[in-house]
């Protein structure tokens, strides 16, 4: 396990300080905001506004499900870890000014794995491609770049929003599985008649 998290520390680093830049940092800003529900709601509400059409209230129980499975393992796994964030796992080295970390927005110290903006853009991505497949490279094309973005901001290692991101696909396989099927058995079912001809 050591060596995996020096790996994972060392790609912090290089991406966190390689990709820094002032014309880039209002960029990662608005993508790593959507990964907070409060700006990814109305989003999400505009898109299935635009193409659920007839299907606005069953997709919306869709976007639910998967929302709040995702939410449920992901915050079961930030207390059960209780991974340091970079600012803390890193605070010697920065203290001995042998690293250092591009930081935007508030210091964060606690519960890095996983990325839980990631696992939040991840879901709704994964589950809107599913169901709109003609947004699925736009959608995912900006789900990454939230995950990347909380690299940019100094709030995640690579690792966490690796497993943000497979959380969010998991949680919307689990409601392909299990949901969507009987969702859509329950309104496709109607009983069958036959054409019987009176016996002579």
């Amino acid at each position: 396990m050591a060596p995996l998290i020096a790996i994972d520390q060392s790609l912090f680093l290089w991406l966190n300080n390689s990709l820094a830049r002032p014309w880039l940092d209002p960029v990662m800003e608005a993508a790593t905001a959507l990964g907070n529900g409060f700006y990814l709601f109305p989003l999400g509400l505009l898109l299935m506004t635009l193409f659920a059409k007839r299907n606005f209230r069953r997709d919306f129980v869709f976007w639910a499900s998967t929302s709040f499975i995702s939410f449920i393992i992901g915050t079961l796994l930030k207390h059960l870890v209780h991974r340091d964030r970079p600012l803390a796992a890193l605070h010697a080295r920065i203290a001995d000014h042998q690293a250092t970390v591009h930081v935007l927005g508030p210091s964060l110290y606690a519960n890095s794995f996983p990325s839980g903006h990631t696992f939040t853009v991840f879901s709704t991505a994964s589950l809107f491609a599913g169901l709109y497949p003609g947004l699925a490279i736009p959608l995912y094309t900006v789900a990454t770049l939230t995950g990347l973005s909380r690299i940019y901001v100094g709030a995640h290692f690579p690792l966490d929003v690796l497993g943000g991101a497979l959380i969010g696909l998991l949680s919307t396989a689990i409601v392909r599985r299990w949901i969507i099927p009987r969702w859509r058995g329950d309104q496709t079912a109607a009983p069958q008649t036959q054409n019987t001809k009176p016996s002579r």
